[in-house]
C-alpha cells in the first residue's frame, strides 16, 4: 500500500516527511468553496474528507492522507482571501485577539473501506498590529492561499504574541494527531488470553500456535483481552491494550487512589502473593541466560515476602509541582514510553502508601509553606523556581523523623516559625534541614546543607544494633525486609563457623555490625569516605571493637589481600554488579565461602555464572522483597568452593 498526500502545500510535504519516509503527493483540485457548513470543526472535517476521497477514487489501493486548515474568530470562518484588501480585512480582525486554528485530518482508502478522522484546535493570540506591519507583510504576496492570510512562520516575530496548542498545527499538519491516526489505521485486533508476564518491563504476553507473541501494557496473566497491533512480518509485536474483557482472579482494587498515574508503585492492583510469583518467574527467567539448562537454578528458593506490604519505605523522595498557580508535592508521573525527566509531570498526591502514613499532614504544611511564601516550583525546562523536594526519612523502630526541604537559591525564606510549627505538629522529629540544591539535573544534592531545627541525625534500629542515619547516608530503604537478608547472612556465617570475614561495598556498616556477633574479625570496604564515617561511628555505637572498616576502592583493596586471610566474604555490589577486574581478584583469592547481596537480577546472574565457570558451586538462591508493588527485587546468593 502506497501512501498518498492529497496536498501539494509545501509545507505539509515538508512536515509529513518528518513521520512518514516515502510518499507521494497528489493534489485533490476540489472547489472548497463547495462545502457550505458553517460549523468550523465541521467544514473543515468535510472539506478533508472530500479532499481524500476525490483522490481515492483514482487510487482506490492506497491510503490517502487528506488535511484542511481553517481560522475562525468570533464564530466566523476565515478562509483563502481572495484578494490583497480581503486578506487585510482578514489580518485587522485578529491584531491584538486570539483566533483558533483548527486543522481536520483524514486517513481513508477505498478498497478497504476504511475512512479515519480527527481534528486538532489551537488558540494563537496576535499583537496589536500597525496598518504598516500589515502592509509589509502583504508585500510578500504569500498570503493568497492560506487560510487567515498568514503562515505562521513568516509572522510568528513580528506578530505572534501567544500559541496555546500543537505549533504544527497552524503551520498545517498537527504530527502528534496524525501519528495516532496512522497507526490506528495499520492497527489490527485480536482477543486472547493473557499467558505470561515480564518484569522488570511490565508486560503481559500473548504467546499463540503459530509462534506470534504479543507485548500487552497493563495485562496480566489470566486477563483475557482485546488488544491492538501493527501489522508486520515480526513475530514480537507490540501492542495495545484496548480492553480487559474478564479479569485475572489475582486483580484487585488498588488501595492508592493515586495508583497509576504517579510512578512510585506498578503492580498495587495485583493480590501481593501473584507480585511474588512474577518475581520468582523473572529471576528464573534471568538465571537461564548464564546457566546450563540442568543447573541449580531450578531450585530457586520460594521469595521472601517483605513484612509490610504498605508503608515499608523509610525514605521517600517528593517532588514539588505546579498547576495553575498552586504549588503541591507528589512524584514524577508514570509513563508507558521512555520520557526525558524534565518531560514529566509531578503527580499531585494527598497520601503514599509505601512511605510514612505521617506523608498526609506533611503535604498539607509544606504545601501551604510554600502558598504562603509566593514562590514558585522549580521548572526542569526552565531551571527556574524555588522548591524543589521534600525528602522524608523515618526511623520504623525508633519513630525519629529527619526533613530536608530542597529548594534552589534564587530566593531566601523564613523557616524558624514553620520548624517550630513542625516540632509542635509531630513530637517524632529529630532533625530538619533545608538545603540549596542548584543543579539542572532531577536530583537531590546535600551539598549546601542547613540545619535548621534539632539534631544532624536520627537512629534506628536492626536486628537489635543501633544505626545512626545522617542526612546523605545509605541505609536499606525496608529496614524490615533488610533484616530478613542480614539475619540469612547472620545464621550462614555461624553454620560455617566463620572465623573471618571481608564485606565489599560495606556502606555504613549494617552487615558487617550484624556479623560481627558470630564472627571473630571482621573488616568492610566502601569507596566513599562519608559512608567509612558512618561506619566507624555506628561499631561505636554498638560497643562493636571486632571490625575495621577501610576507605577505598574496592579493587584497591582486593588487591591488598592475602589469601587465606578471610574466611567469608560479603558482597554488596550496587546495580550495576562487580567490575570485571575486582571478580578477576576474587577469583584469584580463592575465599572458601561467598555470599553475595543484589538488587540487581541480571548483574548478579552474570556475576555467579563467572564464578561458577572458575571454581564455585552455587548452594542457594533466596529472593527477598525489598519493594512491594515495584518490579525491584533482592537476592541473596551463597556459593563455596
Amino acid at each position: 500500500m502506497k501512501v498518498i498526500l492529497a496536498s501539494e502545500s509545501p509545507r505539509r510535504i515538508h512536515l509529513l516527511r518528518k513521520i512518514v519516509k516515502s510518499f507521494s503527493v497528489v493534489p485533490s483540485g476540489l472547489d472548497e468553496k463547495a462545502i457550505s457548513d458553517k460549523d468550523p470543526v465541521s467544514y473543515a472535517l468535510q472539506t478533508a474528507e472530500a479532499k481524500a476521497r476525490a483522490v481515492g477514487e483514482k487510487y482506490p489501493d492506497d491510503l490517502i492522507i487528506a488535511a484542511d486548515t481553517v481560522v475562525t474568530i468570533d464564530g466566523l470562518i476565515l478562509g483563502k482571501p481572495a484578494s490583497r484588501q480581503e486578506a487585510r480585512q482578514m489580518l485587522n480582525q485578529l491584531s491584538g485577539r486570539q483566533h483558533q486554528v483548527i486543522t481536520a485530518l483524514v486517513l481513508f482508502c477505498q478498497n478497504q473501506l476504511k475512512l479515519l478522522t480527527d481534528y486538532e484546535i489551537t488558540a494563537v493570540s496576535f499583537k496589536p498590529l500597525s496598518s504598516e506591519e500589515i502592509e509589509a507583510y502583504l508585500d510578500l504576496n504569500t498570503y493568497a492561499d492560506k487560510a487567515g492570510a498568514y503562515a505562521l512562520q513568516e509572522v510568528k516575530e513580528k506578530f505572534l504574541e501567544e500559541i496555546k496548542g500543537d505549533y504544527y498545527n497552524v503551520v498545517g499538519l498537527p504530527l502528534r494527531k496524525l501519528r495516532q491516526l496512522i497507526r490506528l489505521f495499520f492497527e489490527e485486533k485480536i482477543t486472547a488470553e493473557v499467558t505470561g508476564f515480564l518484569l522488570p518491563e511490565g508486560l503481559g504476553l500473548i504467546e499463540t500456535e503459530a509462534g506470534i507473541t504479543y507485548l500487552v501494557p497493563g495485562a496480566y496473566p489470566g486477563d483475557r483481552v482485546e488488544i491492538a497491533f501493527e501489522a508486520s512480518p515480526r513475530t514480537v509485536h507490540p501492542a495495545r491494550l484496548l480492553s480487559i474483557l474478564s479479569p485475572s482472579p489475582a486483580r484487585r482494587p488498588a488501595a492508592c487512589p493515586h495508583f497509576g498515574q504517579c510512578g512510585g508503585c506498578s503492580f498495587q492492583d495485583l493480590v501481593y502473593q501473584e507480585q511474588l510469583s512474577l518475581k520468582k518467574n523473572y529471576l528464573i527467567r534471568i538465571l537461564k541466560k548464564y546457566f546450563p539448562a540442568d543447573y541449580r537454578y531450578l531450585e530457586v528458593a520460594e521469595i521472601k515476602p517483605s513484612p509490610l506490604e504498605y508503608y515499608y519505605r523509610n525514605k521517600m523522595e517528593f517532588s514539588f509541582g505546579q498547576a495553575e498557580g498552586e504549588i503541591y508535592l507528589g512524584l514524577r508521573e508514570k509513563t508507558r514510553i521512555k520520557t526525558h525527566q524534565r518531560d514529566k509531570k509531578v503527580a499531585r498526591l494527598d497520601r503514599c502508601l509505601i512511605s510514612t502514613p505521617l506523608a498526609t499532614q506533611l503535604f498539607v504544611l509544606f504545601q501551604q509553606l510554600a502558598k504562603e511564601s509566593g514562590l514558585p516550583a522549580f521548572d526542569l525546562k526552565t531551571n527556574q523556581g524555588f522548591f524543589r523536594h521534600l525528602v522524608i526519612r523515618e526511623g520504623k523502630k525508633s519513630g525519629e523523623m529527619m526533613l530536608s526541604l530542597i529548594t534552589t537559591s534564587q530566593s531566601e525564606i523564613n523557616l524558624s516559625d514553620f520548624s517550630q510549627e513542625l516540632a509542635r505538629t509531630f513530637p517524632g522529629l529529630r532533625s530538619f534541614w533545608w538545603v540549596e540544591n542548584n543543579r539542572t539535573a532531577d536530583v537531590v544534592s546535600y551539598e549546601q546543607p542547613h540545619l535548621i531545627l534539632g539534631e544532624e541525625v536520627i537512629e534506628d534500629d536492626l536486628l537489635g544494633y543501633r544505626f545512626k542515619i545522617h542526612q546523605s547516608s545509605f541505609f536499606q530503604t525496608n529496614p524490615r525486609a533488610a533484616e530478613l537478608v542480614y539475619q540469612q547472612i547472620t545464621d550462614e556465617a555461624r553454620r560455617l563457623r566463620a572465623q573471618s570475614a571481608l564485606g565489599l561495598y560495606c556502606g555504613s556498616g549494617a552487615i558487617e555490625i550484624c556479623l560481627s556477633r558470630v564472627v571473630g574479625e571482621v573488616a568492610g570496604v566502601d569507596w566513599d569516605p562519608a559512608n567509612i564515617k558512618a561506619a566507624n561511628e555506628n561499631a561505636r555505637l554498638n560497643g562493636v571493637k571486632n571490625i575495621t572498616f577501610i576507605s577505598s576502592p574496592v579493587e584497591t583493596a582486593l588487591s591488598g589481600v592475602g589469601r587465606g586471610s578471610f574466611d567469608l566474604l560479603i558482597i554488596d555490589p550496587p546495580r550495576a554488579g562487580l567490575s570485571p577486574r575486582s571478580l578477576k581478584q576474587i577469583i584469584l583469592l580463592e575465599i572458601p565461602n561467598l555470599v553475595y547481596v543484589s538488587c540487581n537480577p541480571e548483574t548478579l546472574a552474570r556475576d555467579l555464572g563467572l564464578l561458577v565457570q572458575n571454581g564455585y558451586k552455587l548452594e542457594n538462591l533466596t529472593p527477598v522483597d525489598f519493594f512491594p508493588h515495584t518490579a525491584h527485587l533482592e537476592v541473596v546468593a551463597s556459593l563455596s568452593r
